[in-house]
């Protein structure tokens, strides 16, 4: 902790370092700093999709309606890596992901977060992150030995049928479960993760922490599905394996709520 309030103290030298710009608290930012990394701006990323969602059948998957959805977060997802890129940063922490539904099944995903640069060398071959992690827990997975490897995602869109009028109105009498409904959501949720889990894969992670789940039925006159969408951070575990913390006391006050997705609508 020492070293990195007197890193902050360092005196401005041109060409060696510039004004950042992050929505990081101090405390995050003394955490980063003592961990090696400084903030070096706010960058985001957008991706915007559409869909007919009529082609989604009882027990089916609506598999235009749900790529549609994993096309926008993937654009937004590229976008935010493309700034990192153009900032020479190293990834981005505390990455806040929006869904914004519009009329006419229109969908904008936005992503926001803190781009920020390690003091090692990095190398050419090395790809950005991203991760939906706190700087206070990317703080601790460093710390432990582990890195961050990039936000995956899991998206499915699962239809049930419709129910006919003597079946509303006897669920409004009798309060019974909508089975059809469930049995979409257990489906839907499968499908959503064994999505990530291939991601993760294919990023060589050992795994995913920090998963947050979204799960919206949509009930309309010709349409009946469910939509479930899961973001999460995919992590290495370091050469040397974990790294034994000792314990540290720390007393929060009004601690946020963890927030990955955002309002945005959704």
């Amino acid at each position: 902790m020492a070293s990195a309030l007197a890193s902050l103290r360092a005196p401005f030298v041109p060409g060696e370092q510039s004004t950042f710009l992050s929505d990081l608290t101090v405390g995050e930012l003394v955490l980063l700093e003592e961990i090696g990394y400084r903030p070096v701006d706010i960058v985001s990323g957008a991706g915007t999709a559409s869909w007919n969602p009529q082609f989604t059948t009882a027990g089916n998957e609506g598999t235009m309606w749900g790529r549609a959805i994993a096309t926008a977060i993937d654009h937004a997802r590229s976008g935010i890596l493309e700034e990192l890129r153009t900032r020479q940063a190293d990834g981005v922490v505390a990455m806040r992901l929006e869904l914004e539904r519009e009329h006419a099944n229109l969908l904008t995903c936005t992503m926001l977060g803190t781009a920020v640069r390690g003091t090692g060398k990095r190398s050419d071959d090395d790809r950005g992150f991203a991760t939906t992690l706190s700087a206070r827990d990317f703080h601790l997975l460093v710390r432990a030995g582990y890195r961050a490897s990039g936000i995956v995602i899991g998206v499915s869109v699962v239809g049930f049928a419709a129910r006919s009028v003597s079946q509303s109105l006897g669920i409004a009498r009798d309060n019974v479960e909508l089975g059809d409904q469930t049995t979409a959501l257990y489906s839907a949720r499968e499908k959503a993760m064994e999505m990530m889990e291939r991601e993760a894969g294919e990023l060589g992670a050992d795994g995913v922490v920090e998963v947050q789940l979204q799960e919206r039925p949509v009930n309309a006159l010709l349409t009946h599905a469910v939509e479930f969408i899961a973001v999460g951070t995919a992590v290495h575990r370091g050469a040397g394996g974990h790294q034994p913390l000792a314990p540290e006391f720390q007393l929060t006050l009004d601690d946020p709520p963890d927030a990955t997705f955002g309002d945005g609508g959704a």
